[in-house]
């Protein structure tokens, strides 16, 4: 039996961006910015490429950074990011501070909800079998994480550590889409339901 080739990762056009609701346009535009998925950079080496980087840790005692979900409830069972605020302008008033608050609490919330499902997907195609983090092999499922301020290797903490390959982040980035759809179709299905209802 011929070997299944893996889906080619889809880009989101700025057309597609521009379609969609305030919300998901936040958290697309930061998409966005990911570098592509393709051949490492000239003289890299794959293994190079998604290697872990040196990076500063964050300061976790700064008093802009909170563990505490103003806006939105986290899902049980999904993993959890500390909130790195920016300081307060001495220009903002108090409604375009608690704007600026929601909107980093929101790109926050979505990391945990894109890191849980890839989580997911990991483990649904096996890679939890294979991982040498003991949080996994002691699950039995992905488990594992990047530390959340590290964004110097590819792809961040928004994937787990065995997403390593292009191979396999491309394929676990393309399921976690597939569900992010299925989530907003599902959605906008309810919302449409509501509507109806509401104009008997």
């Amino acid at each position: 039996m011929p070997r299944r080739k893996n889906p080619e990762t889809e880009f989101v056009t700025e057309a597609d961006v521009a379609s969609l609701t305030p919300f998901e346009r936040r958290w697309m535009e930061k998409l966005l910015d990911v570098r592509p998925i393709g051949d490492p950079p000239r003289g890299m080496t794959e293994e190079e490429y998604f290697a872990p980087k040196p990076y500063t840790p964050y300061d976790w005692d700064d008093p802009d950074i909170s563990d505490t979900f103003e806006y939105e409830v986290m899902p049980e069972g999904y993993p959890s990011f500390r909130i790195v605020h920016s300081p307060r302008s001495e220009y903002q008033n108090d409604a375009q501070y608690e704007a600026g608050r929601r909107d980093k609490e929101g790109f926050y919330y979505f990391l945990g909800i894109f890191l849980g499902l890839s989580q997911r997907a990991a483990t649904c195609i096996g890679l939890h079998k294979t991982c040498t983090r003991e949080a996994c092999r002691r699950a039995r499922k992905c488990a594992s994480r990047r530390a959340e301020d590290d964004w110097t290797v590819f792809p961040g903490p928004m994937m787990p550590p065995c997403c390593n390959t292009t191979e396999r982040t491309a394929l676990v980035r393309h399921m976690v889409n597939i569900k992010l759809e299925q989530h907003n179709e599902w959605v906008l299905a309810g919302q449409a339901e509501a509507d109806e209802g509401g104009g008997r």
